[in-house]
């Protein structure tokens, strides 16, 4: 029998404009434009390996005012820590990838994590030698 982790992800996106976003992860999928600062929440069951949560910016056109989401917070499993945010990489369409939490123009911040996610954070954290 495969062992199942529980993974409870909750992202706070905010807006700048009104950007049109799609957000991942695991199967379950939102689609929003944002208007304001929103949680983003997702629980699941996931066997040991990596798993994505993405955040995809569509609507920015040269031509428009500035629109972008602002990756702010990421809790995993309740844990809020800056560097969650900032281990996501930016993947903007024509653009060189970045890491950054700033999604300006169209494209996909991917943040690659690890189940059982408290070994992801250790690591994250430089918090030392883990024993399995």
């Amino acid at each position: 029998m495969t062992k199942l982790y529980s993974v409870k992800i909750d992202v706070l996106l905010e807006p700048v404009g009104t950007p049109d976003i799609t957000v991942s992860c695991q199967d379950q999928v939102y689609h929003a434009i944002l208007k304001e600062p929103i949680w983003f929440k997702f629980d699941y069951e996931a066997q040991m390996g990596v798993e994505k949560l993405t955040v995809e910016h569509k609507n920015r056109n040269p031509n428009d005012g500035v629109t972008a989401v602002i990756v702010k917070t990421i809790k995993l499993n309740g844990i809020d820590h800056p560097s969650h945010v900032f281990q996501g990489m930016y993947h903007p369409i024509g653009l060189e990838p970045k890491r950054t939490n700033y999604v300006d123009w169209n494209g996909i911040w991917i943040l690659d994590y690890t189940v059982p996610v408290f070994t992801w954070m250790h690591q994250v954290q430089g918090l030392g030698w883990i024993y399995d």
